[in-house]
C-alpha cells in the first residue's frame, strides 16, 4: 500500500493535488496546520482513505492524534506541538513506543526527517506548502508488516 504523508500546507493546496495525481496513493495521511486544506483534498479524492489530525495553527473540532493500523504497521500521526518537536524530537519518540507505534508521522517543524529513534521510526514530510523550506512530502509503502519509507 501507497501512503502519501502531507504536513504544514498552510493554504496551499497545488502541491498537494499535484503529488496525489503524480503518486496516485491507496491512502493519504495529513497532518495539519490547514486542516481545512486535508479536507478539500479529501473531498476532490473521495476514493482515498484520509486521516487528518489537526495542527497547531488549526481551530477545527478534529483529533490531535490517532492510531492507525495499516498493513501491520502501526502509525501515530500528530502534528508534533504537543510533544515540543522543534526542540527535539525525544519526547515523539518516547510517547509513540508508549502507544505500540512502529511509525511516528508529525510535521510542525517544516524539516523533512525520516530515521529511527528510541526504538520507532520518525518521519516528517516537511512542508506540503514550502512554508519557510521548499515544497515536500512523504511516501510510506507498507507490505506484509513492513515499511519503507521516503520524502519527497
Amino acid at each position: 500500500m501507497k501512503i502519501l504523508v502531507f504536513s504544514d500546507s498552510h493554504g496551499r493546496l497545488g502541491p498537494m493535488v499535484d503529488a496525489v495525481e503524480r503518486e496516485r496513493p491507496q491512502r493519504v495521511f495529513f497532518l495539519g496546520d490547514c486542516y481545512r486544506d486535508g479536507e478539500t483534498l479529501a473531498d476532490a479524492y473521495p476514493d482515498v482513505p484520509m486521516e487528518l489530525v489537526r495542527g497547531n495553527c488549526d481551530w477545527d473540532k478534529a483529533p490531535d492524534e490517532l492510531i492507525m493500523d495499516v498493513g501491520g504497521v502501526r502509525f501515530l500521526l500528530t502534528h508534533g506541538h504537543r510533544y515540543y518537536v522543534k526542540s527535539g524530537t525525544d519526547n515523539l519518540a518516547r510517547a509513540a513506543k508508549e502507544k505500540g507505534a512502529d511509525v511516528a508521522c508529525f510535521g510542525h517543524t517544516h524539516e523533512g526527517l525520516n530515521m529511527p529513534s528510541r526504538g520507532v521510526w520518525l518521519f516528517n514530510p516537511g512542508s506540503a506548502g514550502g512554508i519557510h523550506s521548499r515544497v515536500g512530502y512523504g511516501v510510506i509503502l507498507v507490505e506484509d508488516g513492513k515499511f519503507r519509507a521516503e520524502l519527497k
